[in-house]
């Protein structure tokens, strides 16, 4: 279900009172929120406060910025409560929330495993080593490197290790032989997907 955002931490003290203005603006007569709670006379009301103390502010004197950080205070306050009054009314219907002048909150985007991609293979530093590689795959938590002696097959049996980088190192392999890797990323919520096989001999 959509929702507005009652975060208005990240608004500078002018865009905050425009923000204010905008939400009563827009709900000033919109008849899909008909009994605000609270009012948006009490809205209006303490948002032309904070406009009065927010001038005042601008002279720095202390008990002026104090009395603006009071009205900014109540006045988000009330913001947040009317928050929840659209949400209630508006029932996660977006156009109807976008009407009341809140923002949206961002939706969370399911995490989807995609393909790896190909496996790099290289010769590591010592002998009988093998540096297999592959970009890193955006809300992965595992990497499953995998290799075998064998051409790929539907019932090969592959030597599995596991990894938390999308690099890792093969060791103590025979040298001058073929070796057929791949690797299986693992997703946050169990999903697999396998690369495609590389093969390389060993040095």
């Amino acid at each position: 279900m959509r929702k507005v955002s009652i975060n208005f931490g990240r608004y500078s003290d002018p865009n905050f009172g425009k923000k204010s203005d905008l939400i009563y603006n827009s709900m000033n007569g919109n008849e899909a929120y008909p009994t605000p709670v609270p009012s948006l006379e009490v809205l209006q009301a303490q948002n032309t406060q904070y406009n009065i103390d927010l001038l005042a502010a601008a002279t720095r004197d202390r008990d002026a910025v104090a009395n603006k950080n009071r009205s900014r205070q109540e006045l988000d306050t009330t913001l947040r409560l009317l928050a929840l009054y659209v949400m209630q009314e508006a029932q996660g219907d977006e156009a109807t929330l976008i009407s009341s002048g809140f923002t949206l909150t961002k939706q969370r985007e399911p995490a989807y495993i995609t393909s790896p991609g190909v496996v790099t293979l290289a010769s590591s530093l010592s002998v009988g080593e093998m540096e297999a590689s592959l970009k890193s795959v955006p809300a992965s938590v595992c990497y499953m490197f995998q290799f075998t002696t064998e051409p790929p097959a539907e019932n090969t049996v592959w030597e599995s290790h596991n990894s938390s980088a999308s690099k890792y190192v093969f060791r103590n392999l025979t040298q001058g032989q073929q070796y057929w890797v791949r690797v299986g990323v693992i997703g946050r919520k169990g999903q697999l997907a396998y690369s495609p096989v590389s093969s390389m001999y060993v040095q």
